[in-house]
């Protein structure tokens, strides 16, 4: 019953499925966008972004401990011991009843106070009933937390790559969907109304369809030890401290944007969301699917042999987010500007800060998945409180001193000041035992080399002075970019045993393909 594939092909399937997923989601979500922009107004993405950001905070309620549960069913998953993980799923069922509760009433103590999140209302479009709206964002959140128990258990079991098709194929059928409303009658609060109601559907279908595949582990009725249960919200004392610093970090900017500077404003920052978001999602699926194998090989393979596999996906993940911090940051006003028009483009430094964000998010893909594998979050309490805090405070001084972008320069400056070296420091130190002076040389290698061809790629462009006035010009551009930071690359890294693995792995691939 459970997956008894080897690591290797399980991170395989999970980072080719979810990457093509990633990829293909990303463009009906530009479609939707589009379709959306021409019948209604980037004020409407301006409620968007802010109620998503509200209910995003509210989802705090959840502790994090589906983290501290998902550590636990890693090892009897890998035992086969079906009487413990149905048993774990009992728990998780029942706390996640009580969470989608909480969320509930927190979400309606707000109800009265929406107003204040809005520096200007006369920018809310006159067909608009806040408070109606915040409803349907509200189930539309509930309704993922009355289902995630069973998807939990399909992520555990290496069986990702399941989960991202069943929860793509949802996101299709909901973008349809809403495009069909949208057209037809023009009216936001009737598109958020069907868009719930999909949501909640293909939830309830997503899970039938785990149950019926692990029909001995929900046949099981017995709960877990009492002493167990401590453990595990012993655990969540640690996630919620993580919960709490990535949940400020992911869902303060729009309010913050909302608050000082205003929908409008929100609206044309929400265009530039999707495309880091949707980015940030593809490379999640490509790199952070790997954390239930990290968690397995935590328990099965020998300190040596981990870091190997770690040392290896580390420098997959500087390499791959170096990369797209390069074209972000020389595509991205191009592509705004041919997508949606000149008129919604934000300043140049403004896009430098917001990539500069993501590139220190994104390096840290497979280090936070190899922590959450290794349960070492348990070891990293205060940090994500500091982090938390530091974000907040920087932001709204920022923002009202620079503007638009102090939002993002609060979280650059968190991030420098506490994840970007704490974390490293405590997968060296606890699950590698090693020092982490070859983490910060490679870090400091990869982020010199991201600014200089990033800066090459920007000359390059202002000298010959170029154009880009369509789709193909972006696309030639695109790969431009692309071949100059990767034949870089390749140069300086031509002697590294990780480049070596890789390229050694994929002509392995192509001449197995060859002789089929």
């Amino acid at each position: 019953m459970f997956n008894n594939a080897s690591r290797t092909a399980n991170a395989a399937k999970a980072s080719a499925i979810g990457t093509i997923c990633g990829v293909i989601n990303l463009g009906i979500g530009f479609f939707y966008r589009s379709v959306f922009l021409y019948f209604l107004s980037s004020s409407y993405l301006g409620i968007n972004g802010l109620f998503t950001n509200i209910l995003q905070i509210l989802s705090f309620a959840e502790l994090g401990i589906g983290g501290a549960i998902s550590f636990r069913l890693y090892k009897p998953i890998s035992d086969g011991n079906t009487e413990k993980v149905g048993q774990l799923m009992n728990f998780f069922k029942r706390v996640y009843f009580f969470i989608a509760l909480t969320i509930f009433l927190a979400g309606m103590l707000l109800y009265p106070f929406l107003d204040f999140f809005i520096k200007d209302t006369s920018e809310v479009p006159s067909d608009i009933n806040l408070h109606l709206i915040y409803v349907l964002y509200l189930f539309q959140t509930l309704s993922s937390y009355i289902c995630i128990s069973p998807q939990m258990l399909l992520a555990a079991d290496q069986k990702q790559y399941k989960l991202t098709f069943l929860q793509f194929v949802s996101n299709i059928l909901k973008y349809i969907v809403q495009i069909v409303v949208l057209v037809f009658t023009r009216n936001f609060t009737l598109v958020l109304l069907f868009g719930t109601v999909t949501t909640l559907l293909m939830n309830i279908a997503i899970s039938t369809y785990v149950k019926q595949k692990y029909v001995e582990v929900f046949s099981v009725r017995s709960d877990i030890s009492t002493s167990e249960k401590k453990a595990i919200f012993s655990d969540t004392k640690a996630t919620l401290c993580h919960k709490m610093g990535f949940t400020v970090l992911s869902s303060t900017d729009s309010i913050i944007l909302s608050s000082f500077v205003g929908i409008i404003t929100t609206g044309l920052y929400s265009n530039y969301s999707l495309i880091v978001s949707s980015l940030n999602s593809v490379l999640n699926q490509l790199l952070g699917s790997f954390t239930a194998s990290l968690g397995n090989t935590h328990f099965m393979l020998n300190e040596s042999k981990s870091y190997t596999v770690y040392q290896r996906l580390l420098f997959a993940n500087f390499w791959i987010s170096g990369l797209c911090t390069t074209c972000l940051l020389n595509l991205i006003s191009d592509f705004i500007s041919i997508w949606l028009g000149k008129n919604m483009l934000l300043n140049q430094s403004v896009i430098a800060v917001i990539c500069l964000q993501f590139y220190l998010e994104s390096i840290r893909t497979i280090s936070t998945a190899y922590t959450y594998g290794s349960g070492l979050f348990s070891k990293d309490i205060i940090r994500p409180l500091i982090e938390a805090t530091l974000n907040i405070v920087v932001s709204i001084i920022m923002v009202i001193k620079v503007g638009i972008a102090g939002v993002f320069l609060g979280t650059v400056v968190s991030h420098l000041l506490t994840v970007t070296w704490r974390e490293p420091l405590l997968l060296y130190k606890f699950e590698f035992k090693k020092s982490v002076r070859d983490y910060w040389l490679m870090f400091i290698k990869f982020s010199a080399l991201t600014f200089v061809i990033s800066f090459l790629i920007s000359t390059i462009k202002v000298s010959i002075r170029f154009v880009c006035s369509d789709i193909l010009s972006w696309i030639a551009e695109a790969l431009v970019c692309m071949l100059i930071y990767n034949v870089i690359l390749l140069i300086v890294f031509k002697r590294n045993s990780d480049l070596i693995f890789f390229v050694d792995l994929m002509k392995s691939k192509l001449s197995g393909y060859i002789k089929a």
